[in-house]
């Protein structure tokens, strides 16, 4: 699955790969997460296989910033029963390009801003799709109801979203408002905490807990 960019800002090719499950910019064919061969004709994974990968919704863990370069960093963190799937805070402008909305300060058609609760946020996701500017936000055209299919959906239509497999989360080392994600061999994440309570790594902790009592 590729998408190409019309936002110079950000690079013109980017991949999903099917190793690490992260919109990557290939680098000599190779995936700069996880070092997969990245094949452009390799078919894409079927939706089927992707949802059991991706799990089942647990909780949403609010606004962060990923520390990384040329791809988007601001965004919104879910917690699924196999790991963490993020997807970024995009725009797309008339002319079908996507740019990021890289700014703190949220714009009025996020329908995220304020209060980054679970019942708000899938409150928002099961209403009717209607009244939208003809430019807003991709997570705006995932499906309405927070499910196996939305979570699909969210990773293969959002570029430069990614998912963090539970399994190669190996430890979470919290620092004032940034938590590092080690995940030896893969390249390590820190996620930088943009709610105002300051809770990611709180959150984190109670995903855990509720990972550990999904596979009771």
């Amino acid at each position: 699955m590729v998408f190409v960019f019309l936002v110079l800002r950000m690079p013109n090719l980017l991949v999903l790969c099917q190793g690490c499950f992260a919109w990557v910019e290939p680098h000599s064919r190779l995936c700069p997460e996880c070092a997969v061969e990245i094949d452009l004709e390799r078919p894409d994974l079927d939706r089927e296989t992707l949802d059991r990968i991706l799990g089942r919704p647990l909780m949403t863990l609010g606004s962060v910033r990923v520390d990384r370069r040329d791809l988007p960093s601001f965004g919104e963190l879910i917690g699924t029963s196999t790991g963490l799937l993020f997807v970024p805070r995009l725009h797309r402008r008339l002319n079908g390009a996507w740019e990021e909305v890289a700014a703190t300060r949220i714009p009025s058609w996020w329908p995220f801003q304020g209060d980054h609760t679970s019942p708000r946020f899938l409150s928002w996701l099961r209403q009717p799709l209607t009244g939208l500017p003809a430019s807003h936000s991709s997570a705006t055209t995932a499906s309405q109801k927070l499910d196996q299919i939305s979570l699909t959906e969210r990773l293969i239509e959002n570029p430069g979203a990614f998912f963090a497999e539970r399994r190669w989360i190996q430890s979470m080392n919290p620092r004032k408002r940034m938590v590092s994600l080690n995940r030896a061999p893969l390249r390590s994440i820190t996620l930088i905490d943009e709610t105002d309570e300051g809770t990611l790594y709180a959150s984190l902790n109670l995903l855990s807990q509720k990972m550990a009592n999904s596979d009771c």
